[in-house]
C-alpha cells in the first residue's frame, strides 16, 4: 500500500513557501521522477519521489526494521533543504533544556545532566530522508502508535529525571509496539533483553513478561539510561551503548582513542547498526518535535494512555476474575497489563500489583475482600523469593542507613524517595518501610504546590473533542475562556491540535 494524496499534507516553510517534502524527495535517489515545489502530486502517485516503499506488517516489527539495505545510496540533500532543516534544527535545539531546567532544584539530580545535543551531518539527514520519504507511511504509523503513550511515557521520563526526549530513543526500538521482539529476543516497547530486564527489576516468566509493560520497562529504562550517561558523560555514547552494551563502547573508545561518537563512527569503530542509531533517533527527534514541517498527520492510534494506579491483588488470578468481581471492564484490564501473558497474574508469588485505570481503581479496592476465594489453584509455582510481587517495590530500611544511600542503590532520587512516601525531610530509621517505586503514573504532574493549588482554584473542568474545523481560538470563545489557559491545561506549546484530540476546558460560562 502506497501513501496517498501528499499534496494536500505537506507543510511549506515559513514565509518562503518551499515544500519540505519535496525538498527531501528532490535530493534523493538520482532515478526518481521530481516535480516543483508547487506541483500537485496526481491522484495514486504519492510524493514526488513516486510510489513509497510497501510497510512491513504491524505484526513484523523488530529492532532491526528500520536498517537500509546493504546497496542503498543516498545522494544528499539539496542546499535548499539542508537551510530548511537548520532552521528546524536550531528552533528544536532551543526548546530542549537540560532536565535541571525542567525539574527545578530537585535534590539528587545526576551532576552535570545535560540536554540531549541535536545536531545534524550526513548520517542524520539519511536517515530524515529515509523516514519522510523512503519509508514515510510507516514512521507515520509509528507516530500516531506513539502519540497514545506520549504523555505518560514522557511524564514517567521526567519523573525519573532524564530528558522526556528520550521518548524517541523507544520509538526506534519498537514503534511503540508492546508486542515487538527481536532476532535477539529483545521485548516490547524498550526492548530489552531478558538479562539487563532482569537487572533493573523487570520479571520475565511463562506468565509474566514486564518487559512487555510500558510502565514498568520505561521506569527500568529510564535507570539503565541513566547508569549509563553516568558512566559515558554523554547523551550520544550512552544511547550507543544502550544498542550494542556498555563493553562494546568502552571497548570501541579505547581502540580508537577518542569518547567522540562521530570520530567513532568515522573510524568504523562501532558495529554498522549502532553508527545507525544514534541518527536514526537524532532523526526521528527532529522529526517527532516538528511533524508539521515535515507534512506528518497529528493521529492518535487508540485512545490515550491512561492514568494509571497499582492496585495489590492475591496471586496467581485471572484479570477476568478481577473484572467479575469488581465491575472494571476486562478489555481495560488487558489494555493496561499487555504484560500478563495468558491473562493471569504471576503464580511466583502470593499477591502481584496490577495497573488499574486511576478512575477504575477504587472499585478494585473495593472488591478485595472477595477476591482470595477467585485465587487459582494447581498453578502455584515454588521461587526463592518474592521478587515478583509488590515487595520488589519497598526496602526495609537498615541500621546506619541514609535516604541518600537507598537512593542511589534503586537508581532513583532522594526527591523521588521523598514524593513517593510524603516526606518533607530526609529523616528515616531502621526497620521503617520505603516505597521505592511509583504506585501510580499520570500523563501529566503539575511541577509545583503553586501550580497544584493554581489548579484546584480554577473553574469547572470539563473534556472536549476536538472536531474538523475547529482550533484553539473557536474552541476559547465557545467555553469562555482564552487560547493560553486551553494551552496551560494541556501542556501545549503551540496552537496546532487534531481532529479527535481530547483538550480540558476550564470553563467559565
Amino acid at each position: 500500500m502506497s501513501f496517498q494524496g501528499q499534496a494536500g499534507r505537506r507543510s511549506c516553510l515559513r514565509g518562503a513557501g518551499i515544500s519540505l517534502l519535496a525538498l527531501f524527495a528532490a535530493s534523493g535517489c538520482g532515478s526518481a521522477p521530481t516535480r516543483s515545489p508547487d506541483q500537485a502530486a496526481e491522484p495514486g502517485e504519492g510524493t514526488a519521489l513516486g510510489e513509497l516503499l510497501s510497510s512491513e506488517s504491524e505484526d513484523v516489527i523488530s529492532a532491526e526494521s528500520f536498517e537500509t539495505g546493504e546497496g542503498e545510496e543516498f545522494a544528499g540533500l539539496s542546499s535548499d533543504a539542508r537551510r530548511a532543516l537548520g532552521d528546524i534544527v536550531e528552533s528544536t535545539n532551543s526548546r530542549v533544556a537540560p532536565i535541571e531546567d525542567r525539574s527545578g532544584k530537585e535534590e539528587g539530580l545526576p551532576p552535570g545532566f545535560a540536554k540531549i545535543p541535536v545536531e545534524m551531518n550526513e548520517h542524520v539527514e539519511r536517515w530524515i530522508h529515509f523516514f519522510t520519504v523512503r519509508d514515510r507511511e510507516r514512521f507515520q504509523r509509528f507516530l500516531s502508535r506513539g502519540s497514545a503513550y506520549r504523555e505518560v511515557v514522557q511524564e514517567m521520563l521526567r519523573q525519573n529525571n532524564v530528558p522526556p526526549e528520550l521518548y524517541y530513543l523507544a520509538m526506534i526500538e519498537s514503534g511503540y509496539a508492546t508486542h515487538a521482539r527481536s532476532h535477539a529476543s529483545a521485548v516490547g516497547v524498550w526492548q530489552f533483553i531478558r538479562a539487563t530486564g532482569r537487572r533493573y527489576g523487570l520479571v520475565a516468566n511463562g506468565y509474566v513478561d514486564e518487559r512487555r509493560d510500558p510502565i514498568r520497562a520505561t521506569e527500568a529504562a529510564a535507570k539503565y539510561l541513566t547508569d549509563l550517561y553516568n558512566v559515558f558523560q554523554d547523551w550520544y555514547l550512552a544511547f550507543a551503548a544502550y544498542n550494542s552494551g556498555e563493553r562494546r563502547v568502552l571497548n570501541a573508545i579505547m581502540k580508537a582513542g577518542t569518547r567522540d561518537y562521530w570520530t567513532l563512527v568515522e573510524k568504523r569503530a562501532l558495529p554498522r547498526e549502532t553508527t545507525n542509531y544514534v541518527p536514526k533517533f537524532l532523526a526521528a527527534m527532529i522529526i517527532g518535535e516538528n511533524p508539521d514541517r515535515f507534512g506528518f498527520e497529528h493521529r492518535v492510534e487508540g485512545e490515550p494512555y491512561p492514568d494509571l494506579a497499582a492496585v495489590e491483588v492475591p496471586s496467581p488470578i485471572r484479570l477476568s476474575d478481577l473484572s467479575q468481581a469488581s465491575g472494571v471492564p476486562l478489555e481495560e484490564l488487558k489494555r493496561v497489563n499487555p504484560h500478563l501473558l495468558q491473562g493471569i497474574t504471576s503464580p511466583q508469588a502470593s499477591t502481584y500489583e496490577i495497573w488499574v485505570p486511576e478512575g477504575r481503581s477504587s472499585s478494585l479496592k473495593d472488591a478485595h475482600p472477595k477476591l482470595a476465594e477467585f485465587r487459582l489453584k494447581g498453578v502455584r509455582v515454588a521461587a526463592t523469593d518474592d521478587t515478583d510481587g509488590p515487595s520488589r517495590n519497598y526496602t526495609i530500611v537498615r541500621r546506619g542507613e541514609t535516604l541518600s544511600g537507598i537512593a542511589r542503590r534503586n537508581r532513583v532520587s532522594v526527591a523521588y524517595l521523598k514524593r513517593l512516601n510524603g516526606f518533607s525531610s530526609d529523616r528515616i530509621f531502621a526497620g521503617m518501610r520505603l516505597r521505592v517505586s511509583a504506585r501510580e503514573y499520570h500523563r501529566r504532574v503539575a511541577d509545583s504546590g503553586k501550580a497544584t493549588r493554581a489548579l484546584a482554584d480554577a473553574g469547572p473542568v470539563t473534556r472536549y473533542r476536538v472536531r474538523r474545523g475547529d482550533n484553539l481560538h473557536t474552541i476559547a470563545r465557545r467555553f469562555g475562556t482564552t487560547v493560553a489557559s486551553l494551552k496551560r491545561l494541556n501542556g501545549l506549546r503551540r496552537n496546532t491540535i487534531y481532529v479527535g484530540q481530547r483538550l480540558k476546558v476550564e470553563s467559565s460560562i
